[in-house]
């Protein structure tokens, strides 16, 4: 995707850029981003706009500014009334609530995807690496200041050392849409964040009973198992790893004491945990088959990295680093709302 700014109407990533503009012009995404307090419509919407180009073509900031003053073209086909300067975009970017910001992009996510809730749901969690690209030739970083920052020398198989964060990213099987994102500093084991992750998509009421969660083997842990069954009530389907024991997992699965406490529904809430292992154990005879949902997901952050510019951020807070990696995903969302569907019609828009 990465090339100067010279408009051609034929060109296809203008026309995708352009259809996602539309979706964040829409009046209902200005009703959505009213009522969770956003002000300044125009110039938050103007913002968004230059964010998802840059993400988008992989650009500066300032030279995108400077492409949209000096081409009006470019300012008619985006539908730019009005340039700010890089400072002002920083500013507007720098004063958004990450909480409100994540709320208010999947309130539209929903609303352009009509995502109604029905019945039980998958959902598939995953985890990436998010690089913050210091430059060590030339500004070398102490263990001592990266302390300060909330930064830690981290480790991924997948991109070996590096100073940044770990995103998880919780997605809707069937919308593709994100339900909730994590960050947290540097490259803490996947398997003891398993309880986090469930209880804060428990807490914002986005699983239910009956759920399934769908896990690499990065998660595995026996009592990740017993903590999804009995604590959240839900089949937590982490892909075993070659030492897994059916036998152990299933006599550490037992009821909880709660279970106990309903002296007339004991039976009944028996039979619910029964049926929450039995699916499970379903689901691990034959993990293998699952290994394409997962990959899913896979393809999905092959999208943001190498598609959208996430393999390494600009952003040295926490705060700007959460908000990046959400409107990172959002762009990401729309893309594949757009018809970008299959395995193969995403990695062929991540290596254009």
């Amino acid at each position: 995707m990465k090339h100067r700014l010279n408009l051609d109407i034929k060109d296809p990533n203008y026309t995708l850029l352009k259809k996602i503009f539309k979706i964040i012009d829409s009046r209902k995404s200005l009703e959505i981003l009213a009522s969770y307090g956003f002000k300044n419509l125009n110039k938050q919407i103007f913002a968004f706009k230059i964010i998802f180009i840059s993400m988008f073509f992989g650009l500066d900031i300032s030279f995108i500014l400077n492409e949209l003053e000096s081409k009006k073209e470019l300012r008619d086909y985006f539908k730019i009334s009005e340039i700010l300067t890089a400072n002002q975009v920083y500013k507007i970017f720098s004063q958004q609530n990450p909480e409100n910001l994540l709320k208010a992009l999947n309130r539209v996510l929903n609303h352009q995807n009509k995502v109604k809730r029905r019945g039980k749901k998958t959902f598939i969690v995953d985890a990436t690496p998010v690089d913050l690209d210091f430059n060590f030739n030339r500004n070398k970083k102490t263990k001592e200041h990266l302390k300060t920052l909330n930064l830690k020398w981290s480790y991924s198989s997948s991109k070996g050392f590096y100073i940044g964060f770990k995103a998880t990213v919780i997605i809707d099987y069937d919308s593709m849409n994100p339900v909730s994102i994590l960050i947290h500093s540097g490259a803490p084991n996947d398997a003891k964040l398993f309880d986090e992750i469930m209880e804060n998509l428990q807490k914002r009421r986005i699983i239910r009973k009956g759920d399934t969660i769908i896990l690499d083997k990065g998660y595995y842990s026996y009592k990740n198992y017993q903590l999804g069954i009995s604590k959240y009530k839900i089949v937590p389907f982490i892909f075993p790893k070659d030492n897994f024991n059916k036998t152990k997992l299933n006599d550490q699965l037992s009821y909880p004491l709660q279970v106990f406490n309903k002296t007339k529904k004991i039976l009944a809430q028996k039979q619910f945990y029964n049926n929450l292992k039995i699916e499970l154990f379903k689901k691990l005879d034959d993990w293998k088959k699952f290994k394409p949902i997962r990959g899913k997901i896979e393809d999905f952050f092959k999208l943001l990295k190498q598609g959208l510019n996430m393999r390494e951020i600009h952003k040295y807070t926490p705060k700007s680093v959460t908000k990046t990696v959400y409107l990172n995903v959002f762009l990401g969302v729309l893309i594949v709302s757009q018809g970008f569907y299959s395995k193969t019609a995403i990695q062929q828009l991540s290596e254009n």
